[in-house]
């Protein structure tokens, strides 16, 4: 039998202790998931990607967009970078042990293109025990960079726009400025995902973008 796709503790933790201190958690999630409520659940550890899916749904619908300055799920991104990566205090947040979990991945040259944009891959690994974020190529005419999940159904289209959002944050974080865009979404019915980056025009990242196989 195939093994379902898992999410790292990480990540599910704080959307589970979100869950848990509204007083109608049991309403908002199914039963079957009611265990994470009760569980005692490892930063590192693993736990389906469906449940996860299903919990952090359940999540999106109890926030208010216009509390947290527009789309939810930018809020999201901006919150799991800015704790992983940055290692910074944020409000309301109880997950103390998983602060600046990947604090490393700022280290160094972070506002390399080349450096940056490899160690967005190995993010991807470092959240998901399944698929492969690739880069595609990139386009001269626009300065921008293409990457392309594979391996993976994203089933929620507000989460295909948060990993968008996640490598911008993450690029403020370590001085590199790019925007992203969703390109193809498994939740749209394309066969897999894939986000083009537009990088703020230096020397550096016009040179990148010329040195990646060239895409149409």
């Amino acid at each position: 039998m195939a093994r379902d796709p898992c999410q790292k503790g990480a990540s599910v933790i704080p959307v589970v202790l979100a869950l848990k201190r509204l007083p109608d958690r049991e309403k908002l999630v199914p039963e079957r998931l009611w265990k994470y409520f009760d569980d005692h659940m490892l930063v590192s550890g693993w736990y389906p990607e469906r449940d996860y899916f299903a919990l952090l749904e359940a999540l999106v619908k109890t926030i208010d967009p216009k509390a947290v300055g527009g789309d939810v799920w930018r809020y999201f991104a901006k919150f799991s970078v800015q704790r992983d990566i940055a290692g910074a205090n944020i409000p309301g947040s109880v997950v103390t042990d998983a602060k600046g979990v990947y604090r490393n991945f700022a280290s160094g040259e972070g506002a390399d293109p080349g450096q940056f944009f490899r160690r967005a891959a190995k993010l991807w690994g470092q959240y998901h025990d399944t698929g492969t974020l690739q880069l595609r190529g990139g386009r001269v005419s626009s300065n921008s960079v293409v990457l392309e999940l594979v391996g993976f159904h994203i089933p929620i289209e507000g989460f295909v726009r948060l990993q968008g959002y996640y490598l911008e944050e993450f690029g403020r974080v370590v001085g590199l400025e790019l925007e992203g865009k969703v390109t193809r979404s498994t939740a749209r019915g394309h066969p897999s995902c894939e986000w083009e980056y537009v990088l703020v025009r230096t020397p550096a990242s016009e040179a990148y973008v010329a040195s990646l196989p060239a895409l149409p």
